[in-house]
């Protein structure tokens, strides 16, 4: 790998962050916050400005880059944008700075969408931290870099390599011969939704303030709220209703959100991992919406309400609470669990082991069991009628077999962290697949703070690797990946 044009690129990449912390900053003067937050803010907005001047400044020549180049960009990118992130809650006085690793977790959490949080009393934090939070979810959700890639043709860099890297899923729609063309489509629907969800909750009673942060946190799939009991704190099942259906839209491929808008409305019944994603969801609700009216005793319409809304945060990873499921039947239970590993769709911002990824396991479950009782038959896993290469099965398999490794391990070291089972399997799952709440002492009214430091760090590198998919990482132990 050659790390001068990997970092020149990161370099402008630091300056989008800084430019997002100056209009953060402008916030907190017009909102009139604590004289301490608008220092804390000028103060990481002036070293991160530095430190990406600096660094572009160092790293400048030719560019060339190979697919090592792009995914030390991705990783190296990450890791700076985490680290650069956490300045705001450390200069402001959010986190005390003798806790650094608390504040590297809520910026990791921010950035990979995760939603977990260390911070309490949510109504008592000044505007800037709370809309710097939602800030950080509005940019790791289609990734800081994909935007990166949107604004450096003038560079002459193709951004396929980057591209390639950190959307996520087993392929990456092209919806233009250039990349840097759909990077910017992508993020134009991205933006889009974001507007749109921004004018219906002000319309459902939210303040602007409350309605950017909270249309931030849905579409990116994050999580972060401004109140400390989420959602439920409106009581408003409009608002509930607004979040479910843009949970469900963000659990979707943003390709086909292109295609539905360019007036190919039927764009979703034609792709199969839509319908497999549309089932699942509506079998996990209405499982879930008759376990709570059977076998918790609640009222149907309270059931219905949460149910859809928690099996909707759940799969796609977003973690918004209105009902306290550590409190629901054992069955229900499962299944949320369950739902933790599946995701959202490929091409989304949700997180886990994404449908289509598990669409094709249960194919080649189908496909073996065939095969055994006819050893001569040729049979083909196909999607949506297109025969699915070996190779691309292959990958699939190996990919959940290390999410299940890095999950039983991960879970072993948090048990040595937390006091019983489900607390740590539950926040290694939440974390690597970027749910943000779990079940027991993580679960949804609960948060991360009285988590050991040490299992901080372990969860952190979760959220990392479920962010990036687990093999951006990974390559970086490779000794080969470093040799040019």
């Amino acid at each position: 790998m050659n790390p001068r044009p990997v970092f020149h690129l990161i370099s402008y990449m630091i300056m989008v962050l800084a430019m997002m912390m100056a209009v953060t900053l402008g916030i907190a003067w017009l909102m009139d916050d604590p004289s301490h937050t608008i220092r804390g803010f000028a103060l990481s907005t002036g070293i991160t400005l530095v430190i990406g001047l600096i660094l572009w400044e160092l790293t400048r020549g030719p560019i060339e880059l190979t697919r090592r180049e792009g995914v030390g960009i991705v990783v190296f990118g990450w890791l700076t944008a985490v680290i650069l992130g956490a300045l705001p809650f450390l200069f402001c006085r959010t986190i005390q700075v003798d806790h650094p690793v608390d504040a590297l977790f809520e910026s990791i959490s921010g950035f990979t969408t995760t939603g977990a949080s260390v911070l309490t009393n949510l109504e008592e934090r000044s505007h800037a931290i709370l809309l710097w939070r939602a800030i950080t979810h509005f940019l790791g959700g289609m990734g800081i870099l994909v935007l990166v890639v949107a604004i450096i043709p003038f560079l002459g860099v193709g951004g396929m390599q980057i591209y390639r890297a950190e959307m996520a899923g087993p392929s990456k729609d092209r919806l233009t011969p250039r990349i840097a063309s759909t990077a910017k489509l992508l993020w134009g629907v991205y933006v889009a939704l974001n507007l749109a969800l921004i004018l219906l909750l002000k319309f459902g009673g939210m303040s602007w303030f409350d309605s950017v942060c909270h249309a931030f946190a849905t579409i990116a799939t994050g999580g972060f709220s401004t109140r400390t009991a989420s959602i439920a704190a409106y009581d408003s099942l409009y608002i509930e209703t607004v979040i479910t259906v843009f949970m469900f839209l963000a659990g979707l491929n943003f390709a086909l959100h292109f295609r539905a808008l360019k007036g190919d409305v039927l764009a979703y019944a034609k792709n199969a991992e839509a319908r497999f994603y549309l089932m699942l969801w509506l079998g996990a609700c209405l499982a879930c919406t008759a376990d709570l009216w059977l076998r918790a005793g609640r009222e149907i319409g309270s059931a219905v309400r949460g149910a859809f809304f928690t099996v909707t945060s759940i799969l796609t990873t977003t973690g918004f609470g209105t009902d306290d499921y550590n409190q629901w039947p054992a069955l229900s239970q499962v299944i949320l669990v369950l739902l933790m590993f599946v995701g959202g769709c490929a091409g989304s911002t949700a997180g886990g082991i994404k449908n289509i990824r598990l669409f094709v396991l249960l194919k080649k479950t189908t496909r073996e069991i065939r095969l055994f009782l006819h050893p001569q038959a040729v049979y083909h896993i196909k999607i949506g009628g297109r025969i699915i290469e070996p190779a691309i099965v292959g990958n699939i398999m190996v990919f959940f077999f290390i999410f299940v490794m890095i999950f039983t391990f991960g879970s072993i070291l948090m048990s040595l962290y937390t006091e019983d089972l489900i607390t740590a399997v539950s926040a290694v799952i939440a974390a690597l697949g970027n749910i943000g709440p779990g079940l027991g002492a993580v679960g949804p009214t609960e948060n991360y703070a009285h988590i050991h430091p040490m299992g901080k760090l372990v969860l952190s590198l979760c959220m990392l690797l479920g962010r990036l998919e687990l093999y951006t990482i990974l390559i970086l132990f490779i000794p080969n990946f470093w040799r040019k």
